[in-house]
């Protein structure tokens, strides 16, 4: 069980017990700091200045997401990459996507709702375009998401309450991750794109010029501790929270790591999808740990196999929960 999940269910039972919330004590792990003694350098990603290539794949995405699997990606001659250029000095991130025979154009796709009480999602996107999503933060830090005293129910994130907590709630500290999007795109009939984005190095802006979003996977409910999903917030962070890259740096040096993924989405993308993604997810990488060309990862187990089939396909939902902390 992971750590933040075993704080999650340490302060529902004190809540449930109790009727006042309290947090566990946690004696934080040494964190990671990237520089080889051995080699004496750091052994991905220096500081200040350097280069990132990141082969994207397909196949990866979370519960109740779309994984798109066309046949132009499953295609042999398929390649993807992303290529990340820094420089300190010069307060720059080049940000460059490249599609070889690889992008579905303007493609369509229908599923089942998998709207949240908190996120909207569409059941359809035709003829839709791409975005590149920059996870700059890979679970890398922590945020506080409100539960209601009384009821246990998710209230939202310290994001949305720039005003302090909102009334009768207590909070709860989650990884979160750090999304940044680019601009909406598209390649060429036969599969061809190039993206290319440059961002400040201190302030690394969505293509709205918001600081991005946060994610995380959580309970909905603290009743059902167990029973979890993925949040956004909606309508992009501030300027003030928007990641710089040093902040990417720290996260890879410490072991969590950034990714990279794309999403198909509508032209023009509704307001309720501003500053985040519309989870039908297609080509994705992660650096400096990736999964290997014709491997694909569970998203539930995270357990790694080979790929015998290609299609695009709903991931399931996260099992239901079998612990219940309000009743039986």
């Amino acid at each position: 069980m992971t750590r933040w999940r075993m704080q999650v269910l340490w302060a529902v039972t004190l809540t449930a017990g109790t009727g006042w919330a309290q947090t566990a004590p946690i004696v934080p792990r040494p964190k990671a700091t990237g520089y080889s003694t051995i080699e004496q350098r750091y052994s991905y990603a220096p500081p200040d200045k350097g280069e990132i290539v990141i082969p994207l794949g397909i196949g990866g995405g979370a519960p109740t997401e779309t994984i798109l699997e066309e046949p132009i990606m499953c295609s042999p001659q398929a390649r993807a990459k992303v290529t990340i250029k820094y420089d300190k000095s010069k307060n720059e991130v080049k940000f460059v996507a490249d599609f070889h025979k690889a992008l579905p154009y303007r493609m369509s796709h229908t599923r089942p709702d998998v709207s949240t009480p908190y996120n909207q999602f569409p059941t359809s996107v035709q003829d839709g375009k791409w975005q590149m999503w920059f996870v700059t933060r890979l679970l890398s830090f922590e945020t506080n998401f409100y539960y209601d005293a009384a009821t246990l129910q998710l209230i939202g994130n310290e994001a949305e309450f720039p005003g302090g907590p909102p009334p009768n709630s207590f909070p709860i500290s989650v990884p979160t991750l750090h999304m940044v999007c680019s601009p909406i795109f598209e390649g060429e009939p036969d599969g061809d794109a190039h993206l290319e984005v440059t961002y400040r190095y201190d302030q690394i802006l969505d293509d709205r010029g918001a600081g991005g979003t946060y994610a995380a996977f959580l309970p909905y409910n603290l009743c059902k501790p167990d029973q979890y999903g993925v949040y956004y917030v909606n309508g992009g962070l501030p300027v003030s929270k928007a990641p710089n890259f040093d902040q990417v740096l720290q996260s890879i040096w410490e072991g969590y790591g950034m990714a990279i993924s794309s999403s198909l989405e509508p032209d023009p993308k509704p307001a309720y999808l501003n500053s985040r993604d519309n989870t039908m997810i297609g080509w994705g990488g992660a650096y400096p740990i990736g999964v290997p060309d014709g491997i694909v990862s569970d998203p539930i187990s995270g357990l790694l196999r080979n790929r015998t089939t290609c299609g695009t396909h709903e991931a399931p939902a996260f099992p239901p929960a079998y612990f219940n902390v309000c009743g039986p």
